[in-house]
């Protein structure tokens, strides 16, 4: 009994999780536990570094969307690429799924920095003046802590409204009124233009623009 316990490492006094199975090869085992560390550190750093150095220029509601898809995608497609051989012996089928929607998220996060720096790195820049009709600010206790958005239609002609931080300056400076966290899309877009600001976006290479940065329009607001 002691013995079978201690080839289930889930449970209390069993062997260590990363303890290599006597039964099977070591170089593989050992391979396929560094793969996983560098997807579980590597895929969520370089996703938040594409996000910081180029946030895509799209709504929310699009970024959350392909995000859960891919999570959703990458979760069934484990089921392919890591048979349940390869998972630790003995470990319950909620942990088993839990392990796999990891590794989807995860995933999704290496996709997303790969695509994402694949798209902005060393791509050209535009400028373009744009109207915004809005502004919230997070609710940090501390103001020096708090994100600022203006509420702006950044693409000309379209009555559509995205959120985009903004520095503290270029925030106070715009005569907008403020609004909720979370107000609806139909509610900003039926808002009039009160300001102008200046986009500076990139060009990506993927077809799909990227901020690089928010600041105030130096003319006046048009009518």
């Amino acid at each position: 009994m002691a013995s079978q316990s201690q080839a289930v490492w889930w449970r209390p006094g069993g062997r260590s999780p990363f303890a290599l199975d006597p039964r099977r090869p070591a170089l593989p085992q050992i391979a396929a536990t560094a793969a996983a560390l560098g997807l579980i550190v590597g895929g969520p750093l370089l996703g938040l570094a594409a996000i910081s150095h180029y946030p895509p220029l799209v709504r929310d509601s699009e970024i959350y969307g392909y995000g859960l898809g891919a999570i959703a995608l990458l979760f069934l497609a484990s089921f392919a690429l890591i048979p349940e051989r390869m998972m630790p012996r003995g470990l319950p089928l909620p942990q088993r799924l839990l392990a796999r929607a990891g590794w989807g998220l995860c995933g999704a996060f290496l996709m997303l920095g790969l695509a994402g720096l694949a798209n902005g790195y060393a791509t050209p820049l535009s400028v373009r003046e744009v109207p915004a009709v809005a502004r919230h600010e997070t609710r940090e206790r501390d103001p020096a802590r708090r994100t600022h958005y203006v509420s702006i239609r950044p693409w000309p002609g379209a009555r559509t409204v995205v959120d985009l931080a903004a520095p503290a300056e270029v925030y106070a400076a715009l005569d907008l009124p403020g609004t909720r966290i979370g107000t609806p899309q139909a509610e900003l877009e039926a808002m009039q233009d009160r300001a102008w600001v200046r986009l500076t976006v990139g060009e990506g290479r993927l077809g799909l623009e990227w901020l690089k940065e928010v600041d105030r329009a130096p003319s006046p607001m048009r009518r």
